[in-house]
């Protein structure tokens, strides 16, 4: 995967009229997903993990990417027990913030222990100290957080810009797939030109498919 792009593409205007719908946006997602109990919360997750689980892209693949869970978002640990029970790399994401555009690393993890601290975000990492760097032209099949999802696919994320920068690079036939409560579907994210639409979205609904796979 080639990516000495054009750094341009990830440039925003932050006092834009589109970023500062996106904020807004951010704010009234948040309370939205604050009022999922955690009962429902659990339920919908292995709802979505069990959907997930049983594409024909996660059981062809051999290298996976997926994601540490924020409280706040689908707990997805039973489709990581599901692809490592299957002999599956799994990968998760490293964020590298002090790079322009920012980025992911990809690294291997074979247990809970190798998952550490929260970084940006607070989002639980592997460790680098211990886990594998693998080479994002490996992964066969990715699942992508979000705050948000669209009527299109497109995907309103934390605001960093990494999965969207991800996402412009990787080949246009990688399966990839929101995983993503039904309550975080909107009819519009606002959108700036580097914004990425996803394919298909899984929430606790089913899987939505945007034409795209």
């Amino acid at each position: 995967m080639h990516l000495g792009v054009n750094r341009l593409i990830m440039k925003r205007d932050f006092s834009s009229a589109t970023h500062l719908a996106k904020e807004e946006m951010r704010h009234v997602l948040r309370a939205r997903l604050r009022k999922i109990t955690p009962a429902c919360r659990a339920e919908a997750s292995l709802e979505m993990c069990r959907i997930a689980a049983q594409l024909p892209a996660f059981v062809q693949a051999r290298c996976v990417a997926l994601f540490a869970s924020l409280p706040s978002e689908p707990d997805i640990h039973p489709l990581i027990e599901e692809a490592w029970a299957h002999g599956k790399r799994v990968v998760l994401p490293h964020m590298i913030q002090n790079d322009s555009p920012p980025r992911l690393a990809w690294y291997a993890v074979n247990h809970w222990e190798e998952v550490i601290e929260p970084g940006p975000f607070g989002l639980r990492e592997p460790d680098p100290a211990v886990c594998p760097l693998v080479d994002a032209r490996e992964v066969e099949c990715v699942f992508v957080p979000g705050l948000a999802f669209d009527d299109e696919g497109f995907r309103l994320g934390r605001g960093g810009g990494f999965y969207d920068f991800f996402l412009s690079q990787v080949p246009t036939d990688l399966p990839r797939f929101g995983l993503m409560f039904g309550c975080q579907r909107v009819t519009a994210v606002p959108r700036e030109p580097h914004d990425q639409a996803l394919p298909a979205v899984i929430t606790e609904d089913g899987l939505t498919s945007f034409g795209r796979l």
